[in-house]
């Protein structure tokens, strides 16, 4: 059996070959050496099998749904270094749950840096820059109890 959830990745032409031996078909060309690919059904959303095409040298990102034994998550590789960090299925972006006392969970908003430092690196590697990733703001939250 397993736990299948769909899952978008961006990848070297040249490595679509590895990633097509997963379950993953190209969806569209993203520039002169990258393209998307998508698998409908990445069972455990590849997390084995993409940490060693990171290991073997594949730059690549993308993110996975959440399947009934874990959260959904954006994940990248510089060809040297893999990173992953939790997200929520409709905005691809790294989270970091906060914790009762209203501090955030110092361990999840680490991974969320570090895969911003990965990914930066990745999309270097494939050429594709920067994309903007939502507002800079600082926005303060003063939630108060309920009556």
């Amino acid at each position: 059996m397993g736990d299948r959830v769909y899952m978008r990745i961006t990848c070297r032409r040249e490595d679509a070959p590895h990633f097509e031996k997963l379950g993953f078909v190209e969806d569209e060309t993203e520039g002169e050496i990258a393209i998307s690919m998508v698998d409908g059904e990445a069972n455990y959303g590849h997390w084995e099998p993409l940490q060693e095409l990171a290991k073997a040298g594949a730059p690549f990102f993308g993110w996975h749904d959440p399947g009934g034994e874990y959260d959904g998550c954006v994940l990248a590789s510089d060809g040297v270094e893999y990173a992953d960090a939790l997200s929520t299925t409709h905005e691809p972006r790294p989270v970091a749950p906060v914790n009762a006392d209203g501090s955030i969970d110092s361990e999840r908003l680490n991974e969320a840096k570090h895969y911003y430092e990965v990914l930066t690196r990745s999309r270097s590697a494939l050429a594709i820059p920067e994309e903007a990733t939502g507002s800079t703001e600082r926005i303060e939250c003063n939630a108060r109890p309920g009556p």
